[in-house]
């Protein structure tokens, strides 16, 4: 199937490559689908891009890459609606948010983006933990050289 998108032009996306989220992003509900593209080589980062607005993509990436023992606990039930029996099945993202000043670069540790890429399923799910915040700052590309603020688990997320 082809989707026509603002930022990678005209798409050709197999059906075989489409995500579907059990669970919408948060803020996203009407999108349900969508397909995991590579970013610029030598970069870390993805794209998750909506095959049902092309408009609508969201960057991505490991958080491990700034913090090497990041865990996401997932239930029985998470991991049931993702059809995996363990998180080794399981691919972990954060969403990064890209501001005109980078150092404000940032990442969302709070609400990570859960993927079984053998099933296609994905979800968003949050975190309940006060030391994984809502802006975690990569710092101007210095992302593993500092802990995250105990202080910005409730920062504005519209900054």
């Amino acid at each position: 199937m082809q989707v026509t998108t603002t930022r990678f032009g005209v798409l050709e996306v197999a059906p075989e490559s489409v995500y579907t989220f059990t669970q919408p992003i948060i803020g996203f509900q009407e999108y349900r689908r969508f397909v995991l593209l590579a970013g610029p080589s030598e970069s870390r980062v993805y794209w998750l891009q909506s095959t049902e607005s092309g408009e609508l993509a969201f960057l991505l990436m490991n958080p491990r890459d700034v913090m090497p023992d990041y865990t996401v606990p997932l239930n029985p039930h998470d991991l049931s609606e993702l059809a995996a029996s363990t998180m080794e099945e399981l691919e972990v993202y954060t969403l990064v948010v890209v501001p005109e000043d980078p150092a404000k670069i940032r990442t969302n540790l709070k609400a990570p983006i859960v993927i079984n890429r053998k099933r296609h399923l994905a979800k968003q799910t949050v975190i309940d933990r006060n030391d994984y915040p809502i802006q975690y700052f990569l710092a101007g590309g210095k992302a593993g050289a500092r802990e995250p603020r105990r202080d910005q688990s409730h920062a504005r997320t519209n900054a």
